[in-house]
């Protein structure tokens, strides 16, 4: 009843899973890891109910190792301070698990394994596979307009609007909206629309790398499942309707207007420093070559940025809230971004110039 296993193999996953264990648990085994052993490697789960996530590595000897479950912090803090080139026995004695590495011996309490929930196996309708890398550029280029703690709970995640060949992830606040796409995806069914929750999408930005391996999504009515070589991550979905994002985007543009990207971050993150800490309101003053940027703050503090822009519309003034627009800026990738608005009291749109996939929309403030 014991398994043997290098540290860095067990360290990996242990990482992985750490993100998905609560700190705050209403059930004592939400804390656990559980430990199964399968074809000459270890499956480590961790859960919270919402969120189930399975790490595997390989082990050097195993001999009838059953489940059990161990604190996933303890077991991580104890494989993160040992030696790099550490070799760890992991042995079951009753209700303890004995960690033995070189000189070092650690005791810890199990639950039974068969205390462990497990998210309940639903039917995925859609399964498709993509590069990880873009889908993990996807997320990344949306998930900061999704609701925190909103009372409209649908916003507190990310709308999946997924057909053949393309599927289309837009997260909105109410304030702003974020859009982002990728096409070039094997979807074999007729497609669906699902809205993952804030804690799902922000632990898959963290989990997923930046490579060209192809990973599986598989979708149904309540679940949200992706697959790659060291993970199997599931999540409950939030079963509600996602507002008609398309009515937010403006249409029949009549005033537009073109600044350079790194210009406008650097000019907006110096006039944020003087707006206020509470709504962090600027003023844009717009007109034919020249955006000037305002802000101050209760302290009768004011900062005050002059920067040149091709600008084709009326004269005007909008306010924003700074970091709303440092936010968009920072996920744009071209050198010049194109504004485009009807009305100062409307949404803005935010794109690049070149060819690109993804907008944004910014809801002006009003002073």
């Amino acid at each position: 009843m014991k398994l043997a296993i290098q540290r860095a193999a067990l360290l990996k996953p242990l990482q992985m899973i750490s993100g998905v264990v609560e700190k705050r648990q209403t059930m004592p085994i939400l804390a656990n890891v559980l430990l199964k052993v399968k074809e000459g490697k270890v499956y480590l789960t961790a859960t919270d109910l919402e969120i189930e996530l399975i790490g595997t590595a390989s082990i050097e000897d195993v001999a009838d190792f059953r489940p059990i479950t161990v604190s996933a912090r303890k077991l991580l803090d104890i494989c993160r301070t040992l030696p790099e080139d550490s070799l760890l026995q992991l042995v079951q004695e009753q209700d303890h698990m004995v960690l033995r590495s070189g000189r070092s011996r650690f005791l810890l309490t199990t639950l039974p394994a068969d205390e462990f929930p497990s998210i309940e196996e639903g039917v995925f309708t859609s399964e498709f596979t993509l590069n990880e890398g873009k889908f993990k550029k996807l997320l990344s280029k949306i998930y900061f307009a999704m609701g925190q703690q909103d009372v409209r709970y649908y916003l507190n995640g990310a709308l999946f609007d997924i057909n053949p060949g393309v599927m289309n992830c837009v997260a909105t606040d109410g304030h702003r909206l974020a859009w982002s796409s990728v096409s070039d995806i094997n979807i074999q069914s007729t497609g669906a629309k699902v809205i993952l929750p804030r804690k799902s999408v922000l632990e898959l930005i963290r989990l997923l790398d930046v490579t060209d391996e192809l990973i599986t999504v598989s979708v149904g009515d309540n679940h949200f499942r992706v697959q790659t070589a060291d993970f199997v991550f599931t999540s409950k979905l939030i079963n509600a309707q996602y507002p008609d994002y398309t009515k937010l985007i403006p249409k029949q543009i009549e005033n537009t207007a073109i600044t350079c990207r790194e210009a406008l971050k650097q000019a907006l993150t110096r006039a944020s420093i003087l707006s206020s800490e509470k709504f962090r309101g600027i003023r844009l003053q717009l007109n034919s070559d020249t955006l000037r940027i305002l802000a101050n703050n209760p302290e009768q503090e004011e900062a005050e940025e002059m920067m040149q822009m091709d600008y084709k519309g009326n004269q005007t003034e909008i306010g924003f809230n700074a970091a709303y627009l440092l936010d968009v800026v920072s996920a744009l990738a071209s050198e010049d971004i194109r504004w485009s608005f009807n009305d100062p009291n409307g949404g803005v749109l935010f794109e690049s110039i070149e060819k690109d996939d993804s907008l944004y929309v910014v809801m002006p403030m009003r002073f």
